[in-house]
């Protein structure tokens, strides 16, 4: 069963980079990474993150830095099962949107409640990787029970055909 092992923080403020590491890192069962550019956090995709915490605007970089709807593009098409979060300090529907559209999970802002929404996230991606896993096992069981029972219908038709089995059982 799929579970989360890597945690990917990307943020060119590293005071919130750690912060936020700081605070999930209660949770022994992840391994944490953080890099200070979308750059870095592409040249590492080979570690291959389960979760990817990214900042939107990567202003603190440079001007030639990717933005994080450049970053979420490359990262899904690398790893398009890697689960990205945009955390950005921009409270408009149109950025969250615009996350959405390009295959984030979700947008947090940066605010107050901010760590304990990225705890809520990371349990809500458990949640669906176990439900994922669950309709995976229960389609191969149909498909097994389908298989079975089809076998015992065509068993059941060549031996009639064959005469082994009979509508009279012969104890009538």
């Amino acid at each position: 069963m799929n579970t989360v092992k890597n945690i990917f923080v990307v943020d060119d403020d590293q005071t919130q980079a750690m912060m936020l590491q700081d605070y999930l890192s209660k949770y022994s069962t992840f391994t944490i990474h953080t890099f200070n550019s979308g750059e870095e956090c592409i040249k590492n995709l080979s570690l291959k993150p389960d979760i990817i915490f990214l900042d939107y605007n990567f202003d603190k970089v440079g001007k030639d830095a990717m933005n994080g709807i450049e970053i979420l593009r490359e990262i899904k098409s690398a790893n398009p099962s890697t689960e990205v979060v945009m955390f950005s300090g921009q409270d408009r529907i149109e950025v969250a949107v615009n996350s959405m559209k390009y295959g984030a999970f979700d947008y947090i802002v940066k605010n107050e409640s901010a760590f304990h929404r990225s705890e809520n996230v990371i349990f809500n991606i458990i949640k669906r990787l176990k439900l994922q896993y669950q309709a995976s096992l229960y389609k191969k069981l149909t498909i097994f029970l389908g298989i079975t029972l089809l076998l015992v219908i065509i068993l059941v038709v060549v031996l009639y055909q064959s005469g082994v089995i009979s509508k009279n059982p012969g104890w009538m």
